[in-house]
Protein backbone atom coordinates (compact mmCIF):
# COMPACT_ATOMS: atom_id res chain seq x y z
CA UNK A 1 0.00 0.00 0.00
CA UNK A 2 1.42 3.29 -1.00
CA UNK A 3 1.41 6.79 1.31
CA UNK A 4 -0.22 9.27 -0.19
CA UNK A 5 2.01 12.85 0.18
CA UNK A 6 -0.56 15.34 2.05
CA UNK A 7 -0.68 18.26 4.59
CA UNK A 8 -1.39 16.91 7.61
CA UNK A 9 -4.21 18.54 10.08
CA UNK A 10 -1.38 19.41 12.53
CA UNK A 11 -0.05 21.06 9.89
CA UNK A 12 -3.02 23.41 9.10
CA UNK A 13 -2.62 25.79 12.33
CA UNK A 14 0.23 27.32 10.20
CA UNK A 15 -1.63 28.48 7.58
CA UNK A 16 -4.23 29.68 9.75
CA UNK A 17 -2.09 31.75 11.60
CA UNK A 18 -0.79 33.12 8.58
CA UNK A 19 -4.26 34.19 7.68
CA UNK A 20 -4.92 35.70 10.98
CA UNK A 21 -1.19 37.59 10.91
CA UNK A 22 -2.39 38.88 7.32
CA UNK A 23 -5.42 40.02 8.52
CA UNK A 24 -3.97 42.49 11.71
CA UNK A 25 -1.48 43.86 9.04
CA UNK A 26 -4.26 44.49 6.88
CA UNK A 27 -6.06 46.24 9.76
CA UNK A 28 -2.87 48.24 10.85
CA UNK A 29 -1.91 49.46 7.45
CA UNK A 30 -5.71 50.57 7.77
CA UNK A 31 -5.28 52.65 10.61
CA UNK A 32 -1.99 53.84 9.96
CA UNK A 33 -3.08 55.37 6.44
CA UNK A 34 -5.94 57.18 8.44
CA UNK A 35 -3.93 58.75 11.04
CA UNK A 36 -1.23 59.45 8.23
CA UNK A 37 -3.93 61.17 6.02
CA UNK A 38 -4.94 63.42 9.27
CA UNK A 39 -1.23 64.67 9.68
CA UNK A 40 -0.73 66.52 6.15
CA UNK A 41 -3.56 68.82 7.73
CA UNK A 42 -2.74 72.46 6.05
CA UNK A 43 0.44 71.61 4.35
CA UNK A 44 -0.69 73.32 1.02
CA UNK A 45 -2.01 77.18 0.69
CA UNK A 46 -3.89 77.80 -2.51
CA UNK A 47 -5.07 81.21 -3.83
CA UNK A 48 -8.68 80.97 -5.91
CA UNK A 49 -9.41 84.32 -7.95
CA UNK A 50 -13.02 84.59 -9.14
CA UNK A 51 -14.86 81.32 -8.63
CA UNK A 52 -18.32 81.87 -9.17
CA UNK A 53 -20.45 81.05 -6.38
CA UNK A 54 -24.44 80.42 -6.91
CA UNK A 55 -26.18 80.67 -3.44
CA UNK A 56 -30.13 80.95 -4.28
CA UNK A 57 -31.74 82.99 -2.40
CA UNK A 58 -31.09 83.00 1.20
CA UNK A 59 -29.06 79.88 1.32
CA UNK A 60 -25.63 78.61 2.26
CA UNK A 61 -23.47 76.70 -0.55
CA UNK A 62 -19.45 75.80 0.07
CA UNK A 63 -16.77 76.64 -2.45
CA UNK A 64 -15.17 74.17 -4.75
CA UNK A 65 -12.37 73.26 -3.45
CA UNK A 66 -14.06 72.10 0.00
CA UNK A 67 -14.10 68.68 -0.73
CA UNK A 68 -10.47 68.52 -1.22
CA UNK A 69 -8.50 66.18 1.74
CA UNK A 70 -7.46 68.33 4.81
CA UNK A 71 -9.61 71.29 4.02
CA UNK A 72 -9.32 74.35 6.59
CA UNK A 73 -8.51 77.91 7.01
CA UNK A 74 -10.82 79.47 4.05
CA UNK A 75 -10.33 82.90 4.44
CA UNK A 76 -9.52 86.11 2.48
CA UNK A 77 -12.57 85.97 0.65
CA UNK A 78 -13.69 88.98 -1.28
CA UNK A 79 -17.30 88.51 -3.46
CA UNK A 80 -18.61 90.46 -6.11
CA UNK A 81 -22.12 90.87 -7.20
CA UNK A 82 -22.49 89.38 -10.84
CA UNK A 83 -26.44 88.63 -10.40
CA UNK A 84 -28.33 89.08 -13.90
CA UNK A 85 -28.86 92.64 -14.35
CA UNK A 86 -25.59 93.88 -12.94
CA UNK A 87 -23.66 94.20 -15.87
CA UNK A 88 -20.12 93.41 -16.60
CA UNK A 89 -17.66 91.48 -14.76
CA UNK A 90 -15.64 95.09 -14.42
CA UNK A 91 -19.14 97.02 -13.72
CA UNK A 92 -19.74 94.79 -10.69
CA UNK A 93 -20.28 95.40 -7.30
CA UNK A 94 -18.27 94.18 -4.25
CA UNK A 95 -20.66 92.23 -1.51
CA UNK A 96 -20.58 94.22 1.86
CA UNK A 97 -19.36 91.66 4.29
CA UNK A 98 -22.36 92.35 6.80
CA UNK A 99 -24.17 90.76 3.97
CA UNK A 100 -22.50 87.36 3.84
CA UNK A 101 -21.22 85.05 6.41
CA UNK A 102 -18.45 82.72 6.13
CA UNK A 103 -17.38 79.24 7.90
CA UNK A 104 -13.53 78.60 7.49
CA UNK A 105 -13.32 75.22 8.62
CA UNK A 106 -15.88 73.94 5.62
CA UNK A 107 -15.61 76.29 3.18
CA UNK A 108 -19.30 77.55 3.18
CA UNK A 109 -20.60 80.93 2.14
CA UNK A 110 -24.47 82.16 3.65
CA UNK A 111 -26.24 84.54 1.69
CA UNK A 112 -27.63 86.60 4.47
CA UNK A 113 -29.64 89.15 2.33
CA UNK A 114 -30.93 86.98 -0.78
CA UNK A 115 -30.40 89.94 -3.01
CA UNK A 116 -27.32 88.27 -4.90
CA UNK A 117 -27.25 84.96 -6.02
CA UNK A 118 -24.26 84.61 -8.18
CA UNK A 119 -20.72 85.81 -7.03
CA UNK A 120 -17.20 85.72 -8.51
CA UNK A 121 -15.82 84.78 -5.41
CA UNK A 122 -11.74 85.10 -4.35
CA UNK A 123 -11.03 83.42 -1.42
CA UNK A 124 -7.48 81.60 0.31
CA UNK A 125 -7.61 77.65 1.96
CA UNK A 126 -4.94 75.00 2.86
CA UNK A 127 -5.07 71.35 2.19
CA UNK A 128 -2.96 68.62 2.78
CA UNK A 129 -1.46 68.11 -0.64
CA UNK A 130 -1.32 65.05 -3.00
CA UNK A 131 -0.09 63.01 -0.26
CA UNK A 132 -3.05 63.28 2.13
CA UNK A 133 -5.09 62.37 -1.33
CA UNK A 134 -3.46 59.46 -1.75
CA UNK A 135 -3.33 58.25 2.07
CA UNK A 136 -7.67 58.75 1.68
CA UNK A 137 -7.76 57.51 -1.35
CA UNK A 138 -5.83 54.10 0.53
CA UNK A 139 -7.62 54.63 2.89
CA UNK A 140 -11.34 54.30 1.27
CA UNK A 141 -9.85 51.48 -1.27
CA UNK A 142 -8.91 49.52 1.82
CA UNK A 143 -13.01 49.47 2.72
CA UNK A 144 -14.27 48.60 -0.95
CA UNK A 145 -15.30 44.27 -0.80
CA UNK A 146 -13.98 43.05 -4.09
CA UNK A 147 -10.21 44.83 -3.05
CA UNK A 148 -10.42 42.86 -0.56
CA UNK A 149 -11.36 39.79 -2.57
CA UNK A 150 -7.99 39.91 -4.51
CA UNK A 151 -5.82 40.78 -1.48
CA UNK A 152 -6.77 37.82 0.78
CA UNK A 153 -7.16 35.67 -2.86
CA UNK A 154 -3.77 36.26 -3.57
CA UNK A 155 -2.49 35.78 0.05
CA UNK A 156 -4.31 32.85 0.63
CA UNK A 157 -2.63 31.36 -2.68
CA UNK A 158 0.68 32.17 -2.26
CA UNK A 159 0.35 30.80 1.71
CA UNK A 160 -1.00 27.49 -0.06
CA UNK A 161 2.11 27.47 -2.63
CA UNK A 162 4.80 27.99 0.05
CA UNK A 163 3.08 25.79 2.67
CA UNK A 164 2.88 22.63 -0.19
CA UNK A 165 6.74 23.85 -0.92
CA UNK A 166 7.56 23.24 2.44
CA UNK A 167 5.83 20.67 3.63
CA UNK A 168 7.39 18.96 0.22
CA UNK A 169 11.02 19.80 0.73
CA UNK A 170 11.02 19.99 4.48
CA UNK A 171 9.04 16.58 5.37
CA UNK A 172 9.13 14.81 2.08
CA UNK A 173 12.64 14.35 1.54
CA UNK A 174 14.38 11.05 0.36
CA UNK A 175 14.72 8.54 3.41
CA UNK A 176 17.87 6.52 4.31
CA UNK A 177 17.40 3.17 5.62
Amino acid sequence: MEQKKSIQLSQAFGAVLTLVLVAVLVIVAIVIFVSLASSFAGTEAVSVTNETVIIPGSGTVAVADATTCSFGDFGGTVLFNVSEGFGTVSNNILVLTTDYTIDSATGEITNVTGVWNETLTSYTYTFGSAACDASEDLTTEFGTYTSLIGLVGTIIFLGLVIGVLVAAFAFGGRRET
